[in-house]
């Protein structure tokens, strides 16, 4: 949506030829467009007098909450409330009021109870019945001025011969065609938070980005199954070798390889948190926001630049003095501005921000000879509500799991720990009833070790003198004993 504004800066500076137009709606074969007329009373209320008056049904918020996706995880409370729909409307008119000096809006819900309140000129509320109109989101209902010679009074003071818009009426259908294959399961569904989804509509726009993620996030998603499957194998196989022994010397295992773990249980939860809570619902479900600002330009009466049989118009110079007395002089054919947000309702378009053809289309409506702006206005809230999701979608159970894994891990250590204790007190036991069942050693008495000793020495004397004798025999000449040669034997 950057690119738009940069866009109409360019423009602004350089000549201006706008390529994409807008589309205004006639009734009764009348050539001017139906719009809100400006009171010829000053004090007058009527139209434009005072701003358009609106009104939101009692059961609105009721109707829509549930149908958010930010609300698929309850915590007790709801992040999207009646008060969050009732402040995107408002931004909803303020993206156009905001790019006019005379378009304003008030509420005034608080003297309102049903659609025949005379207090508001726009009524909003929601019901089911979509059937009759093909299922669309949401649908505006207008009321005109169709007295003979009605005329309708510009915002630059000129009377024209058209239809003025006395009352509108914006209904939002919840009912969705139940036979279509996906989880709305009859009801159509929201999100709130436009800028969360708009990278995913640009991307959308150059290449098949939600196939691309669908790719990735189940094959992903399939790798970890096969991991899973893969330790539940190991863990059959350890049974039925060696029973539940067997199934504690996997587990201890799988312990020790803790990333391993961590890994498979990242893969089989981010993915799916990814696609189902974060891609998927920003090209199934419907920007409320810019289903607001669409269905406020329809009110002050524009129609869908893709409607079928109708033609776009361009402006060939800006709004000013010159061209503001008589702006459908300055308007040609042209074609359809894919990034306008009076496209027609699709869970692929989250525009919000008004482009430069919506802006020629309201001054062409409402044409002011000073003040018009040459780039739209933009105002863009920040909720971080799609964030918040996906943080919840993927943390939560990351964190149970977590919880899951280290208490298990903890009891296994704790349990192997206790194991090895027992071992080593049995060890301990069986050693020292070892040494308690062996006899003791007698002790020698005084005597006893002296005669031992003695004896000894007697012996070695003996064995030497034999070794002695042994060697004097074998040195002797030939022909002598051993006494001549003076060896004593």
């Amino acid at each position: 949506m950057r690119s738009h504004v940069l866009l109409g800066l360019g423009l602004a500076f350089a000549g201006f030829e706008s390529a994409t137009g807008f589309r205004t709606k006639t009734v009764d074969g009348s050539e001017e467009a139906m719009r809100w007329s400006v009171p010829n009373d000053e004090l007058s209320t009527d139209g434009l007098g005072a701003g358009i008056s609106w009104a939101i049904s009692q059961d609105f918020g009721g109707m829509l909450v549930p149908l958010f996706k930010e609300n698929d995880f309850h915590f007790g409370f709801d992040f999207v409330t009646t008060e969050s729909l009732n402040d995107a409307l408002q931004r909803a008119m303020f993206q156009w009021a905001s790019n006019h000096k005379y378009l304003t809006f008030f509420n005034v819900s608080d003297k309102c109870t049903n659609s025949d309140c005379d207090v508001a000129e726009l009524y909003i509320h929601a019901m089911k019945g979509g059937e009759k109109y093909d299922y669309v989101p949401v649908k505006v209902f207008q009321t005109f001025n169709s007295s003979s010679g009605a005329t309708v009074r510009t915002t630059a003071g000129r009377t024209l011969d058209a239809k003025a818009i006395i009352k509108s009426e914006i209904i939002f259908f919840i009912d969705h065609p139940v036979e279509q294959p996906d989880f709305r399961r009859g009801l159509h569904c929201f999100y709130l938070d436009e800028t969360f989804c708009e990278p995913f509509q640009n991307m959308q726009l150059t290449f098949d980005f939600k196939l691309m993620i669908e790719v990735i996030c189940f094959t992903l998603w399939g790798i970890s199954f096969l991991m899973a499957l893969k330790r539940a194998i190991e863990y059959i196989i350890g049974y039925s070798q060696k029973g539940y022994h067997g199934v504690k010397m996997i587990a201890r295992v799988h312990v020790s390889h803790i990333l391993y773990s961590y890994y498979m249980m990242l893969m089989m939860i981010f993915p799916p948190a990814l696609y189902w809570v974060a891609v998927y619902p920003c090209f199934l479900c419907y920007s409320f926001e810019s289903l607001c600002v669409s269905a406020i330009g329809q009110v002050l009466g524009f129609e869908y630049v893709d409607a079928p049989d109708s033609k776009n118009q361009v402006v060939s110079q800006r709004m000013g003095a010159k061209t503001c007395a008589a702006p459908q002089d300055y308007v040609k054919e042209g074609n359809i501005d894919m990034h306008s947000v009076l496209m027609t309702p699709s869970p692929y378009v989250a525009d919000y921000c008004l482009t430069n053809s919506d802006l020629d289309g309201l001054y062409t409506l409402y044409p002011l000879c000073t003040g018009a702006n040459t780039t739209p206005k933009c105002l863009r809230s920040k909720t971080n509500l799609g964030y918040l999701r996906v943080g919840l979608a993927f943390g939560v159970p990351f964190g149970l799991i977590s919880v899951i894994i280290f208490t298990t891990v903890a009891v296994l250590r704790r349990v192997e720990r206790k194991a090895s204790e027992d071992v080593k007190k049995r060890l301990a036991v069986n050693a020292f009833s070892m040494s308690a069942s062996a006899p003791p050693a007698r002790r020698k008495s005084l005597g006893s070790r002296a005669m031992s000793t003695f004896g000894g020495m007697k012996l070695g004397g003996s064995r030497r003198a034999s070794k002695a004798g042994a060697l004097g025999a074998t040195n002797a000449p030939a022909g002598e004993s051993p006494r001549q040669s003076g060896v004593a034997v």
